[in-house]
């Protein structure tokens, strides 16, 4: 489980005050560290930084470990006083002459910003006591240990304030943490999914991403609602910009098979290890998407495709996704409401990320390429391919339209679908109503859509999209029946998507 109140007194660094001048210059301005012993980890390192034009002087060889972890004297020698020394003999700071204090910034001035490291390189930083007391473990992951490069001596007990947490402004014109480093980590299961990890963020950025927004709560309360409100907040992020939400109320993991299509944004907590919906042979996530699951341990095995949840959310095509190597405490992990309130306003998954993470020196790390913005793209009007045009159309509408329940954005989707026969703008509207908690409108709205589509896919979604809106509604029997009639429809018997109405109908009693 995971130890939800911690009492430990974060000591902030005394980070001294600096001015950026320069714009984001990502190129000029990032690190790529990869492990020679590591087989494939400097091609990798090479091929992201022809990719993102990172000087080749940036792409840095260091010897270390194979295994997942290393020990404290391991990553200091290794890794943190052999990068304070490439950094300081090639000038990419500019060293504080008056700072003295182990706890303070030895950097006045960095024009490095972003630390990549490659698959390869270990994760996790091995705990040098045994059992020691709460509030003093020792343990963190490698990622997070090198944020604060910069600082002189960093404790190595307990987690220290993020300076940068809560920022609502992009790193480069952040003053107060010179030489504060965004760590990010392009890792998992296989070189192949690091490869197309980094081409899926580069494809996005180009393309626009387009799709739904995914979150399955858990429906816990007491010390544990501090995670369901992320979640809430997220999806009122997701609808101001006009992102498709299906919101799961239930408190075990989305059930197998539930449908999901063009999934861009995934959320939710709290099993050890993947299941449900996302982890359903035929669910494959849109390519550049971000995801996460919440669990304590959900990166302690990153490069495992079927352990915990980081290594499968990468097998089944996520770009980018969070977690913890070690047990991290609720409140210290990554917060999904200001991670998703970066994202969409452009910034890059390091900034958004470590914006949202409130401790540094402890056990979070970012997995996935550090530089890809994938909200950098603004949509919202007609254009766009066959595929996307329904999604920026409800987008635009809802970016025009207040979103409380008696906007008018669902009067101009509804017009707007009738025109275009679109039943996914339908689909969109009847999320909206659901989400909204009007459940009969939403039911009108599902069963319109449905109508309008043949496809066998479509109407086994809209089915069991309606039959859970009359569930929620108070309506069990009705939903029942909703889903005997599919089952009993010959043309969707292949459809994967009708083992979670069986598994909804046993549900119901039927």
């Amino acid at each position: 489980m995971m130890r939800l109140f911690l009492l430990i007194a974060l000591a902030l660094p005394n980070l001294a005050q600096a001015q950026f001048t320069a714009e984001w210059e990502p190129a000029a301005e990032t690190v790529v560290v990869y492990n020679p012993k590591f087989p494939g980890s400097e091609a990798l390192a090479r091929e992201y930084g022809s990719k993102r034009l990172i000087p080749s002087d940036r792409v840095i060889g260091l010897d270390c470990p194979v295994t997942d972890s290393m020990s404290r004297s391991e990553f200091n020698q290794q890794l943190r006083e052999p990068l304070r020394k490439i950094f300081t003999a090639k000038q990419w700071w500019t060293l504080d002459t008056e700072s003295t204090s182990p706890a303070a910034s030895s950097v006045a001035r960095s024009g490095i910003r972003v630390l990549v490291l490659m698959r390869g390189v270990p994760f996790q930083v091995r705990r040098d006591r045994d059992a020691p007391p709460p509030q003093k473990e020792d343990e963190a992951s490698v990622d997070s240990e090198l944020t604060l490069l910069a600082m002189n001596a960093p404790p190595t007990e307990g987690a220290l304030k993020n300076p940068y947490y809560g920022a609502d402004v992009r790193l480069p014109r952040y003053t107060k943490a010179p030489g504060l480093l965004l760590v990010g980590r392009l890792d998992g299961p296989s070189d192949d999914i690091v490869r197309r990890m980094i081409d899926d963020a580069i494809f996005a950025e180009e393309k626009g991403l387009q799709g739904r927004a995914v979150i399955d709560l858990a429906l816990k309360s007491g010390g544990f609602k501090e995670g369901e409100d992320w979640l809430l907040s997220s999806a009122s992020t997701f609808q101001r910009h006009g992102i498709p939400l299906y919101m799961d109320r239930h408190e075990l993991v989305m059930r197998d098979h539930w449908p999901l299509p063009d999934t861009i944004l995934y959320y939710g907590w709290y099993t050890m290890d993947a299941a449900g919906a996302v982890a359903s042979p035929e669910f494959q996530f849109k390519r550049g998407a971000v995801a996460c699951h919440i669990h304590s341990f959900s990166a302690s095995v990153m490069r495992d495709p079927k352990q915990h949840w980081t290594g499968p959310l990468l097998v089944k095509g996520a770009a980018a996704t969070f977690g913890n190597v070690f047990e991290p405490y609720l409140s210290l992990t990554v917060h999904f409401d200001l991670l998703n309130k970066r994202l969409l306003e452009g910034f890059t998954l390091a900034e958004a990320a470590w914006s949202a993470t409130p401790a540094l020196s402890w056990m979070s790390v970012v997995v996935g390429d550090p530089l890809y913005r994938p909200f950098a793209r603004n949509g919202g009007s007609s254009l766009g391919s066959e595929d996307t045009r329904d999604y920026l159309l409800y987008q635009g509408a809802a970016r025009r339209s207040p979103l409380d329940p008696d906007s008018a954005i669902k009067t101009t989707i509804t017009t707007l679908a009738e025109r275009r026969k679109s039943s996914r703008l339908l689909e969109f509207t009847a999320l909206l109503s659901g989400l909204q908690g009007k459940h009969a409108e939403a039911i009108d709205l599902f069963d319109h859509a449905e109508a309008l589509s043949p496809a066998p896919a479509d109407r086994v979604r809209l089915r069991l999209y309606r039959a859970e809106m009359f569930r929620r509604d108070g309506k069990p029997q009705t939903a029942a029946d909703l889903l005997r009639d599919l089952l009993s429809d010959e043309s969707v018997k292949a459809e994967p998507a009708r083992a979670a109405a069986e598994s909804l109908l046993r549900e119901l009693g039927g």
